[in-house]
């Protein structure tokens, strides 16, 4: 019995080990799951803060931000009228069968317009019927005086062209048409990239500008222009004090005489 004590002290001791590792983990793994649940309430709460605070004028003055709009509410229900009542004041149904069942504002894959959709009509088939009966789903185009003749006959869109000016047989007209969409404010800074002037270049339009909407790319350009202009600014008030420094004899900075 004696030599079976070290070995039984042992065998506890090496359980008690394991014991003490086990909570030691389950501990461990506790702190990292209310740091964790920490750091998600912060989030959450700066997240909160943040959107509190842009939503303030001062901000909306020089950083406007354009939040989603929420849906219109659902209209209630109508109770039903009898259907003795609707058959005297319903008016007849001089509709086709195409008009009732077809005609909507629906759009065919990319490749599908040719495909027969019902009774020998395709999805070109509608459109032209919807462009002679439904007209209001097709707005007028307007032409825009000067426009290249590349886009003089649709509606050009701004990412359009922002994205066509990397192919260099087509960005002069792509930077022409864009100076007639954006505001005259930018279109000194827009033939500086163009003329890759300054260190600029065509490159800088869509950067600088590119946004999510195409309401917020095209009031991007201006501030993208006045920013452009006061760093102009401020390159020539360091080049005049760079002037007042230098003595007579001494090199004079670039771009003075």
């Amino acid at each position: 019995m004696t030599p079976n004590i070290p070995i039984q002290v042992r065998k506890e001791e090496s359980r008690e080990r394991r014991r003490a590792a086990e909570r030691w983990r389950k501990w461990i793994e506790h702190l990292r799951r209310q740091q964790q649940q920490e750091r998600h309430r912060r989030r959450r709460w700066l997240i909160a803060l943040l959107l509190a605070f842009l939503e303030t004028k001062p901000v909306q003055m020089f950083f406007p931000v354009h939040f989603a709009e929420a849906d219109p509410p659902r209209q209630k229900r109508q109770s039903q009228r009898s259907r003795k009542s609707d058959e005297e004041t319903a008016t007849p149904d001089t509709r086709s069968d195409d008009e009732r069942r077809y005609l909507y504002d629906y759009s065919p894959r990319h490749g599908e317009e040719e495909l027969e959709v019902y009774d020998g009509l395709t999805w070109n088939d509608i459109v032209a019927y919807n462009r002679v009966h439904r007209p209001w789903l097709f707005p007028a185009f307007t032409p825009i005086p000067g426009m290249p003749p590349r886009y003089a006959t649709e509606q050009v869109h701004v990412w359009t062209l922002l994205f066509e000016m990397q192919y260099p047989h087509i960005r002069p007209d792509a930077i022409a048409a864009l100076k007639l969409v954006v505001d005259s404010s930018a279109h000194a800074w827009i033939d500086a990239c163009k003329a890759e002037q300054d260190g600029l270049s065509y490159k800088d339009l869509r950067r600088q500008c590119m946004r999510r909407t195409p309401d917020a790319t095209l009031y991007e350009f201006p501030r993208a222009a006045a920013r452009w202009r006061e760093h102009q600014r401020c390159e020539a008030e360091e080049r005049k004090k760079e002037i007042k420094e230098t003595p007579d004899n001494g090199p004079r900075p670039p771009g003075f005489d």
